[in-house]
């Protein structure tokens, strides 16, 4: 739904465009590298940093202390609700990164162990990956999710036939994105779950490119682990991110080697702590926290449904109108139940320099800003819920007349 079509969800949308300043001045298309943070957000951390340090450290253990500490909590209780688990799954880290080697590195990895992560996934971890075999000895499985002829991902059938195929006993877990950051493919991550775990295999989803564009459900998903951030599609801040450990997942995750409570027995239950106990340790940034809930909870004003209609209908705008952009292949599936809003075009004979000298000329020239992705060799285009119908059409107008100068 573009908000040019008016109506309440019309309103919602033009709203959160009046909560980015951004949009004044630049078509802003690169939120699944970092969503503009909004006004409503800054403000609330502004404020939450001003309120504790200006009274709040000095008194703790009274009652607005407590109260102050009890809303950077609520964040916690904001994030588990949007991502459909119990607030004790949901442990703050730094971001979607630092988030993925936490869950990697909870393994004890051994010479000869077996990890297996998709082709799609994200420069760091596949730096992981290298990491885990150069010093550790662990095997690393690249699992294909299109054919190598056909160049484009066309649906779920090859990939999983593929991951049924290479995935054995032997590995012990599976990382796989949601929605790829090279070309926004969207993986089927709840049948990869359900094979995986029928093989006593772990798994780790990596949500950075979903939560906030889609609507995400981590316990139907049903990984041990799933990690994510708020600085894309939610538009929070930077330097806060979340890990996912479910029930199962917490039964071996310590990775900071903490005490833990005792069971029948007197064995170490992990699964009996939170696993934000498990993960924040020492002085935290509260008002990053706060800052955190407040963008879920705008997100949650409008409706995840909406965000993803809205997503869905300017992508859909854009992909049809690149049909008629002489040389310009999309390289994103066509489908959106395979797809997101993240669209990933090549130019046809197109060489780095002529990928970077576009997007170059699109900032200088039209203020549009998009992003180039290397993998590929293509410029990333990432429609947002604040985007509108017209910037859609100013982008198109724009890429037909440089892709035949550049």
């Amino acid at each position: 739904m573009d908000s040019e079509q008016g109506g309440a969800d019309g309103c919602l949308f033009d709203q959160l465009r009046a909560e980015i300043p951004l949009t004044s001045q630049y078509i802003y298309l690169n939120s699944c590298t970092f969503g503009p943070v909004l006004r409503s957000v800054q403000r609330c951390m502004a404020d939450a940093l001003r309120e504790e340090n200006e009274g709040i450290i000095a008194i703790r253990g009274k009652e607005a202390g407590v109260s102050f500490y009890e809303r950077a909590e609520q964040a916690r209780q904001s994030a588990a609700e949007l991502l459909g688990v119990a607030a004790a799954d949901v442990a703050w880290v730094y971001n979607t990164t630092t988030a993925s080697r936490l869950a990697i590195l909870s393994v004890d990895w051994q010479a000869g162990d077996k990890l297996a992560v998709t082709d799609v996934e994200h420069l760091s971890t596949h730096r992981a990956a290298r990491g885990l075999a150069q010093g550790r000895g662990v095997e690393v499985t690249v699992v294909p999710t299109a054919e190598p002829h056909e160049g484009t991902y066309r649906g779920t059938s090859y990939f999983l036939e593929q991951l049924d195929q290479m995935l054995t006993h032997g590995h012990r877990l599976l990382v796989i994105s949601h929605v790829s950051n090279i070309d926004g493919r969207r993986l089927p991550v709840n049948e990869a779950t359900r094979l995986a775990r029928s093989r006593g295999v772990k798994v780790l989803v990596d949500g950075a490119q979903s939560v906030g564009m889609l609507g995400v459900d981590a316990k139907e998903i049903g990984a041990e682990f799933f990690s994510g951030s708020v600085l894309k599609w939610l538009m929070g801040p930077p330097g806060i991110g979340f890990l996912v450990v479910s029930d199962e997942g917490k039964k071996d995750y310590n990775p900071f080697h903490l005490p833990l409570p005792t069971g029948a027995g007197g064995r170490p239950e992990g699964s009996l702590m939170a696993a934000g106990a498990l993960n924040e340790l020492g002085t935290q940034n509260y008002a990053l926290r706060i800052g955190a809930g407040a963008c879920v909870e705008a997100a949650q004003r409008i409706g995840l449904n909406k965000i993803e209609e809205q997503c869905r209908s300017l992508t859909e705008r854009l992909r049809a109108g690149l049909r008629s952009v002489p040389g310009i292949r999309v390289a994103s599936p066509a489908k959106w139940e395979h797809s997101s809003s993240v669209t990933t075009v090549q130019l046809q004979d197109g060489t780095p320099d002529r990928c970077l000298k576009l997007v170059e000329c699109l900032l200088e020239e039209y203020r549009i800003v998009v992003k180039y992705r290397p993998e590929i060799c293509g410029v990333r285009i990432g429609v947002a819920a604040f985007n509108t119908a017209e910037e859609v059409e100013r982008l198109l107008t724009a890429l037909g007349r440089l892709v035949p100068q550049v």
